[in-house]
Parts: structure tokens; sequence; C-alpha cells
């Protein structure tokens, strides 16, 4: 009874968790659609009835929600985000030291849990959690904290950096789901000090043992195989490189690099066949005695391997992905000891509602729903194998049969196991990251066997015994053995076409692939059917998003990007052709990889055919390097100045290795015409480049592009990229005696003081202006002066800090408005605000906001 009852309990309380996240943004259509399933349900009983259960764990489910997302109280930490001034805190460390020196260079993260109260502000208590960035390298080691010490700080807090592109990944908003209120950073070591301590002393023995297994890997090995016996041990992916997380995404392994359920059941799997060959291998006279308790020796083994996973999990630092990977095995080997391990799905359903109902919002874990999807796509796919085949029967004697049973069984075995994990999952990678790893399918099939049962056991083993030795013992094998797991990820990284990105589908028909796929597996129908459906939905996700599924835009369109502290504009021509000017920010920060290739490849875009770097500074040309890597560069235009640092010179060399044409852009330079719009050069001239660092703001590339639109009216719509240029640069271009007057301006130097001058902006005479600035950036971009100026001047300001990215769409067909503006932040889903008109609120969520509101009727110019 309990099980026919769990599994549509458990999906009913699913669906309510889902409806709950939903009804944050449309309220009146979740209703009216509630109202119709009664009515449903009501006037046609006979055939369709929903029994009470149903209704019950789904209320539960949409009531845990709406709780779990209740507004700020007074006593949250979040109040304080975003503060000028700095609050004084005190706060208990809840967590492992992790070091994440790929993320920010020589810096380390540790996570805090807020136990004390706020002074300098109102003396109220607080409580929440934020991520504490530590400074310099040379000071890590000197950082004697540990889990459980209780720190008194002064901090400001402020919200995970996120880009307001669209198809880009909101990272702070899913911090902030996942319990994090935002970061904080320490200047100095001095700014901290313990005063107290806490926690529980079984973890902090655990850490402890942590941390000195750390420091003995660090001491024997190095590179690569350092960095991926750190993360598959202990759970410490801070010395994981950029290039190694490439190769493991583009080879479909990414999931090895964080301990998963796949670590957890290859131990557990290891540690209970082990453990059962030697129950039952003992004497007849033991083994008499445990068989007195009622229990076989598969179920005392259970237990060993409970055990044993256990251990691993908390050495590994107890990650909330990890435990919920914990959560999901321990119900399955207590299944075992219980007798009821024949059906997974209900073990599923039940570790599925542990986790959840204390955590409803762990329904919005990226790592739960790959987790849950894949076992159970795992778990259906092997149940329908069974039950549409039939189990085989190896009559045959000999040396055919042990092949039968030692290698064709086990190669099917995983051979289902990997292709089912990847069809669980691929819709909601596609969704979140934009890859399709097809190459994963092969490469899971050689390299999870390898690393579950080679690598992790003797790297586990070594680790343990590195406690007790105080010395990584072997060390030269596991060198040789972790530059060889690398090796195979390399390997199947080089396969054409394996890192493939395409746009993410749409909600609804992820929702309908599940549906279509989950129903075909429980009711066993033939494989055929099954794999046509299949390639149905994969055609349509990857060929819909995929480049060839991309047509031009009828219409110019031009993006001023998020980018942070930094300028990228996206231009796309109604020809195809598309131009990119800057590539933003910073290394650490990822910013091409993160903030701008998300938002090409959700445009389809495969080909930028012009890549501009207007100077060779950070936050311009910073994050090219990812997107010549990733994208088909047609040819690269700079004002050939060059800067001995590391991100130019990673430029530098992955155009050598994509053999990519480069063009330097001066005055003298004639630039041909791109559809129906022309691009001169304003600055800087073939005389004037200067490489001193001094100079590099005023020899920026200035670019004006003249596009024609609203044919029968015979008039033009201009833009003016300037780059970082200052007052210099602007006096010389205005007395040049150029063509300078234009619709849209791209505020030099994100608004700085020294930029933007009266005279300037008295001869471009922008209707609108665009602030490429990052929010809260040190600079304090944009100078109150500079937005003074640009208000006085007329001219419609907007900034990416606060609209995100700013879209131009430009008619050129029909006689009427020149152009339209579309704003990020406007048409993005917004939670309903219950103090205002919820109606017009909905709308918005529905169709989403296209124009903005504040656009000048008149803001173009005849040419």
């Amino acid at each position: 009874m309990f099980h026919s009852l769990l599994i549509p309990f458990t999906l009913s309380f699913l669906s309510g968790l889902f409806l709950g996240e939903l009804y944050e943004y449309f309220p009146l259509l979740l209703t009216a659609l509630l109202l119709f399933l009664i009515f449903i349900e009501r006037f046609l009983k006979r055939w369709i009835s929903l029994s009470p259960s149903i209704w019950i764990s789904a209320a539960l489910g949409f009531i845990l929600y709406q709780w779990a997302m209740v507004t700020i109280s007074p006593s949250d930490l979040r109040i304080y985000t975003g503060l000028p001034d700095p609050i004084q805190v005190v706060a208990q460390i809840d967590g492992p030291i992790q070091r994440r020196s790929s993320v920010e260079k020589g810096k380390e993260q540790i996570i805090l849990s807020m136990k004390g109260r706020a002074i300098g502000a109102d003396h109220r208590p607080l409580h929440g959690r934020f991520t504490l960035i530590v400074p310099v390298l040379t000071q890590v080691e000197t950082f004697s904290f540990e889990y459980g010490d209780r720190v008194e700080m002064y901090i400001r807090l402020r919200q995970p950096q996120q880009f307001q592109n669209s198809g880009v990944f909101q990272s702070g908003d899913y911090q902030e789901r996942q319990g994090i209120s935002g970061r904080a950073y320490l200047l100095h070591l001095t700014d901290i000090k313990k005063v107290g301590s806490g926690g529980n002393p079984i973890l902090k023995k655990f850490y402890r043992w942590r941390k000195e297994i750390d420091q003995q890997m660090r001491t024997e090995l190095f590179g690569a195989p350092l960095a991926l016996y750190l993360a598959l041990t202990i759970g410490e992916s801070g010395a994981l490189t950029d290039d190694i997380r490439e190769r493991f995404s583009a080879s479909g392994t990414t999931h090895i690099l964080s301990i998963s359920g796949s670590h957890l059941a290859f131990v557990s799997m290891i540690v209970f066949g082990v453990s059962r060959w030697l129950l039952l291998h003992l004497p007849m006279s033991l083994l008499l005695r445990l068989t007195l308790f009622q229990k076989i020796p598969s179920q005392w083994a259970a237990w060993v391997a409970a055990a044993s996973v256990t251990f691993y999990a908390f050495l590994a630092g107890g990650e909330v992905a990890t435990i919920r990977s914990l959560v999901m095995i321990l119900i399955y080997l207590f299944s075992i000891w219980f007798n009821r391990a024949a059906d997974l799905k209900v073990s599923l359903c039940l570790a599925a509602l542990l986790i959840l109902i204390p955590d409803p919002l762990g329904i919005s874990s990226i790592s739960f729903q790959l987790s849950f999807l894949s076992v159970l796509s795992i778990v259906l796919v092997m149940e329908w194998w069974k039950g549409s085949q039939g189990e085989e029967a190896f009559t045959s004697e000999g040396w055919v049969t042990q092949i039968q049973i030692y290698l064709i069984k086990p190669i099917r075995f995983l051979l289902l196991t990997s292709a089912a994990a990847m069809l669980g999952t691929a819709p909601l990678v596609l969704y979140y990251f934009h890859q399709f790893s097809w190459v994963g399918l092969f490469s899971n099939l050689i390299i999870i066997p390898f690393v579950g049962f080679i690598v992790v056991p003797l790297a586990l083993g070594s680790a343990v015994a590195s406690l007790w030795l105080h010395y990584f013992p072997f060390a030269i094998w596991h060198q040789r053995l972790g530059a060889f797991y690398d090796q195979m990820t390399f390997f199947f990284a080089a396969w054409p076409g394996a890192d493939f990105h395409v746009a993410s589908p749409s909600l609804p028909m992820i929702f309908l692939f599940y549906l279509v796929f989950f129903l075909m597996l429980i009711h066993k129908v033939a494989w055929k059917p099954l794999v046509a459906s299949l390639i149905f939905f994969f055609v349509v996700f990857l060929g819909w998003g995929g480049p060839w599924g991309r047509l031009p835009p009828d219409h110019v369109q031009v993006t001023f990007l998020d980018v942070g502290q930094g300028d990228a504009a996206f231009l796309e021509f109604s020809n195809g052709k598309t131009m990119l000017i800057d590539g933003g920010g910073s290394l650490y920060l990822q910013t091409g990889k993160v903030a701008i290739a998300p938002y090409l490849w959700e445009r389809k875009i495969k080909t930028i055919d012009y890549l501009v770097g207007t100077h060779p500074q950070m936050d311009h040309m910073g994050g090219l390097t990812y997107l010549i890597q990733k994208f088909n560069i047609g040819e690269v235009w700079t004002n050939g100045v060059t800067q001995d640092k590391m991100f130019y010179r990673l430029f530098d060399k992955a155009l050598q290795e994509k053999k990519v044409s480069r063009k330097v852009i001066t005055t003298d330079v004639a630039l041909e015409r791109i559809g129906e719009c022309g691009v001169t050069v304003l600055n800087p001239t073939s005389d004037q480049l200067n490489v001193s660092s001094k100079q590099l703001n005023n020899d920026s590339l200035v670019l004006r592009m003249i596009c024609h639109v609203l044919e029968e009216a015979g008039a033009a719509v201009s833009f003016l990229f300037t780059g970082d240029i200052e007052k210099k640069a602007e006096e010389k271009i205005v007395q040049s005696g150029g063509p300078l007057r234009s619709t849209f301006l791209k505020v030099p130097h994100h608004g700085s003081k020294n930029a933007s001058s009266d005279l300037f902006l008295s001869a471009v005479s922008p209707a609108v202006s665009v602030v490429s600035v990052g929010a809260r950036n040190p600079y304090h971009h944009p100078h109150p002066d500079t937005l003074s100026r640009l208000n006085q001047s007329g001219t419609t300001v907007f900034r990416t800090d606060r609209e995100g990215a700013v879209t131009v769409h430009l008619q050129t067909k029909i006689v009427g408005t020149p152009f339209w503006i579309e704003l990020n932040r406007e048409t993005a889903l917004k939670k309903i605000k219950w103090d205002q008109p919820l109606g017009q609120q909905e709308w918005r969520n529905i169709w989403g906001v296209r124009f903005s509101n504040n656009v000048p009727p008149s803001g173009w110019y005849p040419p």
C-alpha cells in the first residue's frame, strides 16, 4: 500500500513545488488553471478522478515552497546587501576552507553562517549565509581559521556578479535561491579576528583530516594530476584550471570533476562487493551467527557500504550536492537492509521527499535536477530493456558463454546507463548551458569505469593512509595515473564537433520531451518508435537551436551588452553579417565565457565576421580570447598597439592558433560597407599611436556607423562607438571636422569625469547615450559630473548596470518609428509585487515588454 502511494504522492508533491515557483510570476493564470482542473475532475469523474492524496501532496508542495519564499524578514542578512558603509558582524564558519584560485587568482573562499548581531546598524540579530573572499595567496597559508570558528569582521556585502543579457545563466539569483545572501571581501587579514569556537566536533575532525590530505597531496603531486586528485578525493576544485575544465566540458565528463552520485555509487558498489565477498568467506560458525539475526551477508554488507560512503561524502567537504547524492544512495542501501531493494523508483521517490521537504527550494538546484533525472532515466531504461527484450539465457557452453557474461553484458550495461544518463539530462544541460555533449556517450563508457573502479578507490585509499603515514603513498604511480586520466579526456575533447553549443530549448518543449520519453519507457514500447521519437526531439532541439536554424534579422540590431565594468557591443546586419566591438571585462570573471558567449549561442550565432578590439586593456579585450577559441572569426580589427600582459598574450596566442587575419585600423583605412550600413574610422590617426599606458585610452578605435532606415523617407540612424577616449582625443576628433553627429552614443570611458566634454557632446548631439559600466565599480563610474553634462545635453541615458543589455532595433522597410529600444531588465521575468496591479504585471510577464517608454520620438537625422 505504501509503495503504491509513494510514487504518485512524490510526483504530485514535485508538481506542487513547481507550481509554487510559477506562482511567483503567474498567480492569476495558475489560479484559473487550478479552477479549470477542478471543473474537469468534477464533471468528468467517469474518466478522470484524482485521489485526495494527490491534491493534498500537491498542496503541501505548493505551501512549503511559498513558505520558503517568504518576503525578507527584518533579521535577514540580505537587507544589508549593497550598502556603501561596512557593517560589523560576528559569523561562524560552517564548512571547510575552499580554495578557488582558478576563479580569482590568489584568493580563497569560505562559506560563513551568520550567528550574531550587526554592529553599527541597529544591533538587530541577523541570519543568513555569505561567501567570504580572503585576499592574496601569500596570506592564505597564514589563514589559521577553521570550521566552527566564530569570527568578527567588518564587511561590505555584495550580490554575486551576474550579467543581464538574454541567454546568460543568472548565477546571482541562483545562489540566492541556494541560501547565499552575497559575497564579502577582506582587504587585510587584520580585519578579521576569532572570538569563539563552535560547530560539530565530528565534522571538525573530518575537515581537519581533509586539510591534512590536501597538504600531503600538494607536497607529492603537481599539475593536472594534483588538481584531479584533489577534486576526486576531498572535493577541492579550486586547483582545476580553465583548460582542464574546458577539456572535461568538451568530452562530456564535467560531472566527474565534482563529487556526486557517480563517485559515491562506485565507492558504495566496491565496498559492498568486497564486504559481501569477505562475509561469504567467513568461517561457517561466524556466518551462522550472522544469520541468527535473519539477515544475509548482502544486508550486512549494505551497512558497511553505507558507513564507507558517508565517510567519503563528509571527507569531501559535505557539499549540498554531495549530501543529496548521499541521501539517494543511503536510501537504496537501507532498502537492501529491509529487503525492499526490488523497486528502485520507490527508493528514488523516498530520497526526493527526504531532500525536498526540509528544503523546498532545492528543486531549483541544478545538481538535484540533473542527479534525479539521470538516476530516474537509468532506472526506467533498464526496466524498459528487461521488459521489451527479456532476460537472456546463455545456453551455450565454454568460452562463448564466458564472453557473453563477462564482456558483452557489462559493455551493454555501461552503454545503456551512459545513454540513459545522457538522454535524461541533455535537455536541461541544453537549457542551462547551451551545450550538447554527444561525445559523452562514448567517453563515459571508458572514463567513468576507469575513474570509479581504479582512480577513486586507489586515490581514496592513499588519502586515508596518508593520515597515518603523514605522506601520500605511491605518489609517483598516482602522478602517472592522473596524467593518463587527463590525457583520456584530452583525447575525447579533441574529437571534431565535441564542443557543440546551441540555443536553449523552450520549457514547454522540455516538458513534452520528458513526458513522451518517460511514458514510452514505462509502457515498454518497442525500440523503433522510442528511437524515432528521441531522434525527432533532438533534431528539433539541435536543428532549431543551431546556427543552421538562424534566419538573418530583417533589420539592423545593435546590442550594448552587460559585461560588468567593461565594454562590448554586438551588431547584427540584415545581410547576416555580425560584428563584436570589444569583449568586456576580466579573465578571472571569465566575461567572454559567462557574459557574451551564452548570448551569442542563444542568438544562434556561430560566426563573428568582424571582431573589433578598440584598445589593449583588460576591460575591453579580456573576454575576446574565449570567443576566438569558440567561434568562427572572419577578421580582427585593432589599432595595432600591443601590451605585454597576460590577457593580451592569450589573445595573441588564440589568434595565431586559429590563423585569424588581423587588420590594423586607423583613419587612413577605408572600411567596406556592411549591408545598408557604412562604417568610418574617426580615431586614431596613423601617426598618433603611442604605446605608453597613459595614452592607451586616447588611442582607442572610434567607429561611426550610419545605417539607412525607413526607405520611403530616406532617413538614417547613426552610432558612435568611442572606446575609452578622453578629452584630448575628443577635442582632436571634433577639430578634424569629420561627420560626428550621431543618434546613439556609446559614452566614452564608462562615463568617467575626464571624458564626454561639453564640446564633444555638442558636436555629437546624441538622442540616446549608453553607458557601459559595472554595478558598484571601484572607479565610481559614471561620474556625477558626466551624468550632469549628459542630462544637460538633452540625451536619454541608459546604463548597462541598471537596464542590463540595451538593444536598438532599426526599421528599414516601412515608414514609422525609425528605431525602438529593448531593455533586458524590462523583458526579463519579474516576480509579482502584491502591492501593485496584478493583471498588468502578469500580462507583462506573459508577453514581455518590447519597447522602452522613454525613447525620444524623433531621435534620428537625415543622412
